[in-house]
């Protein structure tokens, strides 16, 4: 198991060297969005699918929820993206898990009284089903663990991760994150007014602000390494998540977690904030990064994924195409398009839940 993570700076380096995410946009084979993108209306964001059976024998498929299809292509493509056969570590990230398999072992008690249940669907209700599915396709039995923390979910499995390489314990390892949506779902949660109920264009959030979020799903997947290949995308500099109220506390967070790493404030080319277009959300996160980072041009990535709890993570991997060299599209800015396009080569992504306003989750990147 990794120590305790100490204070001071990382003092090994970590690379990304696969990258994998399967979205509501059409980015499968690592396109950064060089398709048209999906401006259809819509209330609620589902991905695109990619054809399942050329990953999965069909007679496996059928006992598999979206979730479980979404762990192992996206542990598939991003260890074939990295060029490796075999990891040391399996880290899954999920806030709401297996929603399908869940809804099927609740309605069947319903139904059946109680009695005569199947119990694949409760088998697999469980949060750390897509992780034991991807060790068991690739016969691995190192370090395997799911991280169920809602919006920091997948900062955790970072954090993890950063422990593992810093105590030399692992060379390479998986992270990967998945958060579904069902319709059922969908109709639970439009009883409250978090949630639109109209459909709207999804690139439109930001020119609207709303008083509701627009729900959404995906799946990303990493292969972060000690060592770095021709390949790399980006460098992992550092990760960070906490609870805070005060404006103060949190400006001396962020603070903190540059100078910990040697980075000024003028030094961030590039903010990726977790903007969902609720006028109430997003003002108070933007007058934060607007007076931190004057110089820094401000993205955002809800608009291609929706809200959930793991968006971060789709996040990352349009960070890791930035930092790659690709180029970048306009949709990725939040409000303004900057005037002039510096080189992007450090990037800060920075969360806040959405249901709970006070956790927030900070990821560093820099170009190798």
């Amino acid at each position: 198991m990794p120590t305790l993570r100490k204070e001071a700076r990382m003092q090994s380096k970590i690379y990304i060297n696969g990258i994998h995410s399967i979205a509501p946009q059409a980015c499968f084979d690592n396109g950064f969005f060089d398709k048209t993108l999906d401006q259809t209306p819509k209330n609620f964001l589902e991905v695109i699918p990619p054809k399942y059976t050329d990953y999965i024998p069909g007679k496996k498929l059928r006992r598999m929820t979206k979730v479980i299809r979404w762990g192992l292509i996206g542990a598939q493509k991003s260890m074939e993206d990295a060029h490796v056969n075999q990891i040391d570590s399996i880290l899954a990230g999920t806030g709401n898990g297996n929603i399908s398999d869940t809804q099927k072992f609740l309605n069947a008690i319903l139904d059946n009284g109680e009695k005569m249940l199947v119990p694949t669907s409760f088998v697999q209700s469980t949060n750390n089903i897509v992780s034991g599915n991807i060790a068991l396709m690739l016969k691995n039995t190192g370090y395997n663990m799911t991280y169920t923390h809602h919006s920091t979910a997948f900062e955790m499995c970072l954090l993890d991760a950063l422990m593992q390489f810093e105590d030399k314990e692992a060379n390479a390892i998986l992270v990967g994150t998945t958060d579904e949506i069902t319709l059922e779902n969908v109709q639970l949660r439009n009883q409250c007014a978090l949630w639109i109920k109209e459909a709207i264009n999804p690139l439109d959030i930001f020119k609207i602000p709303a008083k509701a979020a627009q729900m959404g799903e995906s799946a990303s997947f990493f292969v972060l390494s000690n060592k770095k290949q021709e390949n790399t995308y980006a460098q992992l500099i550092d990760v960070d998540l906490f609870y805070l109220k005060t404006t103060d506390g949190i400006s001396n967070r962020i603070h903190h977690f540059l100078q910990k790493n040697n980075i000024r404030e003028d030094e961030v080319d590039l903010i990726l904030g977790g903007f969902n277009g609720v006028k109430k959300y997003d003002q108070a996160l933007e007058t934060l990064l607007k007076s931190l980072f004057p110089s820094s041009s401000i993205a955002a990535f809800k608009q291609f994924v929706g809200e959930h709890p793991t968006a971060s993570a789709f996040g990352m991997w349009m960070a890791s195409q930035i930092l790659s060299g690709k180029n970048i599209p306009k949709e990725i800015y939040y409000k303004h398009i900057p005037k002039e396009k510096k080189e992007i080569k450090t990037i800060l992504i920075i969360q806040k839940a959405y249901l709970s306003e006070e956790d927030y989750g900070m990821i560093l990147l820099r170009s190798v």
